[in-house]
């Protein structure tokens, strides 16, 4: 019987040997049929392999996975949550009354709405502006949907459009 050899990264090697444990692998060692299954496994993806090119880098799974996360917790946000998200795309904070005037509720709903989404981590206390509390995005939305929900902050800055107006003129 011809014989193939790999060479496979160490971790492929281990989830190798951890599937050959299973009961799956148990069933083809016993039917004789593990290599042929594995040999005609490979050969029916291959060609979708030669389409798609090689499998991606684990930095690149990882940022997909990262992707999929924060747009399944995009879907679990509440209309309201929804509507409010959007905000934080021009200000990094926001008050009661401009969540309320959003969404075209009472200032004293909105200021319900906000402190349950504070407990709930979608929104975070923020410094003060012109005397009224300001919000800002919760630490969990900081870190995996901000830069999902901000777009431009994957735009490349252009330094001489970021300058105050003032010193643009002197120039």
């Amino acid at each position: 019987m011809p014989k193939m050899e790999l060479e496979i990264s160490p971790e492929v090697y281990a989830q190798w040997q951890r599937f050959l444990a299973s009961e799956p692998a148990g069933r083809l060692i016993e039917a004789g049929q593990l290599g042929d299954w594995v040999a005609l496994g490979f050969m029916s993806h291959v060609e979708r392999y030669l389409k798609k090119g090689t499998p991606l880098s684990r930095e690149e799974t990882l940022r997909r996975e990262k992707e999929q996360e924060a747009a399944a917790a995009r879907k679990r946000l509440s209309k309201p949550q929804k509507r409010v998200l959007p905000m934080f795309n021009e200000n990094d904070q926001v008050t009661a009354s401009e969540v309320s005037r959003l969404l075209g509720v009472m200032p004293d709903q909105g200021q319900a709405l906000i402190e349950q989404w504070i407990v709930e981590g979608f929104l975070a206390p923020g410094s003060e502006r012109d005397g009224e509390k300001t919000y800002v995005l919760g630490k969990a939305w900081m870190t995996h949907n901000l830069a999902a929900n901000r777009p431009s902050l994957n735009v490349l800055r252009v330094p001489h459009l970021m300058r105050p107006l003032d010193q643009l003129e002197d120039e």
